[in-house]
């Protein structure tokens, strides 16, 4: 408990207080600039597969993501794609997760694409999310602005 908690939290602690906050202050700056521009985030366009698409080894399901990112840059973007089951109580359970890669920003317009091929076998429902992303915060609850397609 001590190494998977106290210890990281310890040295997440020196990180943010060290350097007169200098690294709380920077995630705060990020933070208020994402929030305000948050709301102009748009999506262009959004294109997957219909509900018929077969997977195979040989046809993986391909998705893009085009968006109008305001004044945010396209790393301060993550866009991912859920693959959830549903249990015997009706419940659903995340099974995988794949992260959109970045390919272009034409003036402002972001491409993001991926490509997948589930590794378990089953029916799924699929739904694709938006959210800030930084390297910087310790985990996604920590900003919790999302937006799904």
């Amino acid at each position: 408990y001590c190494r998977q908690y106290y210890v990281p939290q310890s040295r997440r602690s020196a990180e943010i207080c060290g350097e007169d906050y200098k690294l709380a202050r920077e995630i705060s700056e990020w933070k208020n600039r994402v929030r305000l521009s948050w709301k102009n985030v748009e999506v262009v366009s959004y294109t997957q597969p219909d509900s018929s698409y077969v997977l195979s080894s040989e046809n993986p399901m391909t998705a893009e993501v085009v968006l109008n990112i305001a004044d945010l840059n396209p790393e301060d973007i993550g866009v991912e794609m859920l693959f959830t089951s549903t249990d015997k109580k009706g419940e659903r359970h995340i099974q995988e997760k794949v992260e959109f890669e970045f390919v272009s920003n034409n003036e402002g317009q972001v491409t993001y694409r991926t490509s997948v091929l589930p590794e378990r076998t089953g029916m799924y429902q699929v739904a694709t999310r938006i959210y800030p992303k930084n390297p910087l915060l310790p985990n996604r609850q920590d900003f919790p602005l999302v937006k799904w397609l």
